[in-house]
Parts: structure tokens; sequence; C-alpha cells
């Protein structure tokens, strides 16, 4: 083997470890995006069911009060005022 071709060699070898390096570098960076956006996808979440609950909550409140202004109403109805 001639010295240029063991330099080229040589070359391409550390072309390879550099790019090794980057793609290394770059699944690094995306693990952690990917780590933090199912981070806050489980925050997201975990707000869409706590608003799902308060959600139901005021229409349980919305259906007794209107109930109650029902039976109002039927009461006042039900009143001779004439």
């Amino acid at each position: 083997m001639s010295f240029d071709a063991l330099k080229q060699l040589e070359e391409r070898v550390q072309e390879s470890i550099n790019r090794i390096q980057q793609l290394q570098g770059e699944n690094e960076a995306l693990v952690r995006k990917l780590a933090e956006s199912e981070r806050r996808f489980e925050e997201a979440n975990s707000q869409l069911k706590q608003m799902d609950g308060e959600r139901r909550e005021l229409e349980s409140e919305r259906t007794e009060v209107r109930g109650r202004i029902e039976k109002m109403l039927e009461r006042f109805n039900g009143l001779d005022l004439g």
C-alpha cells in the first residue's frame, strides 16, 4: 500500500469518525427533545383531565341551578295573583 493510499484511508477514517460524532450529538439532542416533548405531553394531558373534571362539575352545577329555577318558576306560576 502506497503512502498516498494510506493517507487517503486515514482521511476517510477521520471523516467517518467526525460524522459518527456529529450523528451521536444529533441523536443526543433528539433524545432530549423527545423527553421534553413527552414531559410536556404528560403535563398537558394532566391539565386536560383536570379541566374535564371541572367541566363536568360545572355542568352538574348548571343542571342543578336550572332545576331549582324551574321549580321556582312553577311555584310562581301556581300563585294566584289576580
